[in-house]
């Protein structure tokens, strides 16, 4: 059930239990940076990246997300088929970082720390002793699905693109240009660079680790409302192009409108043919995203 664990700091892997998921942790560091690019504020935390393999099925990664005293981000990470909802996965990943701080009481000086030759036995030392103490409680987890009512479900962005140039994409809450001006040349500008972001944490997580990215889950925490603090990045493939979403609220509502925004938009003839890089048969597409938009407004 646990097949790895991780320490990352900023642009570093300093720890990876399993060298054959050195890959998958490789995309903390793509999600990482387009977190930074969106949220200069440094507000949001990373808690969950879903995997798909075609021969494996889902793998997820789960994240304990912390900003040192140097403004650093920090992630202690751990990979495996975890169970939808699981709760005993983050009490792991919780133990995880206070094992560590115990033996590193300066989280900045982790990378330094790291550079020692016995880091890695010590690190070692404790995920061996995580894996026995959880993976009891972990198989034997009962998972209580949490119903959040209050909040708004809200569409943030939406956009499709293929081979990493955006096709047609909109960006629903101009909040994230943050210290940007709110024009229309940003707000288009912005678009195309988060839908090229997210076209190149799908296509290098398919090209490293040989899976698809489905979902990347996020805590707000400077959101008072606990449903508006839960954001999630839905990705979706139709005929190898990619369709993003970016949204707020409830995840069974939101990933409900996706599967039906995916549904229709597969049956249109644009996506019956490769790319050739001619814009000009998908312009009609915005048509779909301003539907599904109405669509998601009228179940809130």
């Amino acid at each position: 059930m646990i097949s790895s664990f991780s320490i990352i700091l900023e642009n570093d892997i300093l720890y990876c239990s399993d060298d054959k998921k050195y890959t998958a942790f490789e995309i903390i560091l793509f999600t990482e940076k387009l977190l930074r690019s969106i949220n200069p504020g440094n507000t949001w935390r990373l808690r969950k990246i879903c995997l798909k393999h075609k021969k494996f099925g889902r793998e997820r990664i789960i994240v304990e997300h912390m900003v040192t005293k140097a403004g650093q981000n920090l992630f202690f990470c751990s990979i495996g088929n975890f169970s939808v909802g699981s709760t005993e996965s983050f009490k792991m990943l919780k133990d995880f970082s206070k094992q560590v701080q115990v033996q590193y009481t300066n989280l900045d000086r982790l990378k330094f720390s790291a550079e020692e030759p016995t880091f890695k036995d010590v690190i070692q030392l404790i995920t061996d002793y995580l894996k026995d103490k959880y993976l009891d409680p972990l198989e034997e987890e009962t998972i209580y699905e949490k119903t959040i009512t209050n909040g708004n479900n809200a569409i943030l962005y939406a956009g499709i693109s293929a081979q990493g140039l955006p096709l047609v994409s909109q960006l629903f809450d101009i909040s994230l240009l943050s210290y940007l001006d709110k024009t229309n040349e940003n707000i288009e500008l912005f678009s195309s660079d988060l839908s090229a972001k997210l076209a190149t944490i799908s296509m290098n997580t398919q090209i490293r680790t040989k899976t698809r990215i489905k979902e990347i889950h996020i805590d707000d925490t400077e959101s008072t409302q606990e449903i508006n603090n839960k954001k999630i990045i839905l990705f979706g493939n139709i005929n190898g192009y990619s369709v993003d979403f970016i949204a707020t609220g409830n995840f069974y509502k939101v990933k409900a409108i996706f599967k039906q925004f995916k549904s229709k938009m597969a049956l249109d003839s644009a996506f019956r043919e490769d790319f050739s890089g001619d814009l000009r048969p998908f312009r009609h597409l915005i048509h779909y995203i301003d539907e599904i938009v109405k669509d998601f407004d009228q179940i809130n």
